[in-house]
């Protein structure tokens, strides 16, 4: 419900607080990117450190945490990267990263929980479109494993994740002095959006379906419990990164048809560090902003196009 103009903070009319320097202004935070040493993951810590945010990123292998943080460390500003060697999908992970963040730091301003993993599927399009054949390579070729392992790295290990570093979230307003506490971003997905399967990827829609709801939770009972930690979660379509071959297969403007018919993006190309860098930058400044979840698919999800096999694809 919209208030009167009267109301909205009018001192700000004219001033400098509706420059975009302080409309998103991070220097000074401290945040943690789980993931953060590839892909999106990269994307979001480098725009923050960019911006004169210290970054903690962690991942587990430390190699790729290194190199990203020496290739992508900004020349000024006054950001850095600074790699953690961590695995976030276990509670001793979590607890080790945990620890070692808290012997450095007295608050976070934003916890990034990036990390996740697409492992391979079964294909219900790849066979005769008989029950028979269908029940076979579904249920021949899935196993509980593929199920459980999936679900304890894209959601279970976001709330663990979560609840570890509340204090230090809360400690940001009450330690550091912050207009608030620090925020959650989690990486949600298309893929827990839609209503299909995108050829069978049954698991990864379905925990990407519950890592939403989990942030709308985590959102709902920190609110109700006046904590002030804002949980929101992006939804990003395809973009370049190592749970797609977007990369391989589309190299530029001159490819945009293509791209439209074989991944479905009306706007004919994968999204780019600079659409996903200002979606994030939205989510984590904004303090009216809990309990959202933003989609950057580049309409992906309006047309929703995926072939359907007649017989056998």
């Amino acid at each position: 419900m919209a208030d009167s103009s009267h109301s909205l903070g009018r001192s700000v009319l004219g001033s400098d607080a509706l420059s975009i320097p302080k409309l998103f202004d991070v220097k000074g935070w401290v945040a943690v990117v789980t993931g953060g040493g590839t892909g999106l993951g990269l994307v979001t810590a480098a725009a923050l450190a960019a911006n004169g945010a210290k970054v903690y990123i962690t991942g587990r292998r430390l190699e790729p945490l290194e190199q990203a943080a020496k290739e992508a460390s900004p020349k000024q500003g006054g950001g850095q990267l600074i790699p953690i060697q961590a695995d976030a999908s276990t509670k001793e992970g979590i607890q080790k990263m945990k620890e070692i963040i808290e012997s450095k730091e007295k608050w976070i301003n934003v916890l990034v929980n990036n990390h996740g993993v697409s492992l391979g599927h079964a294909n219900p399009n790849a066979v005769e479109q008989t029950p028979e054949a269908l029940s076979k390579e579904m249920f021949e070729n899935e196993t509980f494993d593929h199920w459980l392992d999936a679900c304890r790295i894209n959601t279970a290990s976001y709330y663990f994740t979560s609840f570890a570093f509340l204090p230090l979230l809360s400690a940001a307003k009450t330690v550091g002095n912050f207009p608030e506490p620090g925020n959650i971003l989690n990486l949600g997905s298309v893929s827990g959006i839609t209503k299909t399967s995108q050829k069978g990827q049954f698991s990864y829609n379905a925990n990407k379906a519950a890592t939403i709801s989990l942030s709308h939770q985590l959102a709902t009972e920190f609110a109700r419990r006046d904590l002030n930690v804002r949980v929101n979660v992006i939804c990003p379509g395809y973009f370049p990164s190592g749970m797609s071959t977007i990369e391989d297969e589309y190299q530029g403007s001159s490819n945009r048809e293509y791209f439209k018919q074989r991944w479905g993006t009306p706007f004919g190309r994968a999204g780019n560090a600079v659409d996903y860098a200002q979606c994030i930058f939205s989510l984590i400044s904004n303090q009216y902003i809990t309990g959202a979840e933003l989609v950057i698919d580049g309409g992906w999800l309006l047309v929703q196009r995926e072939s359907f096999p007649s017989k056998v694809v």
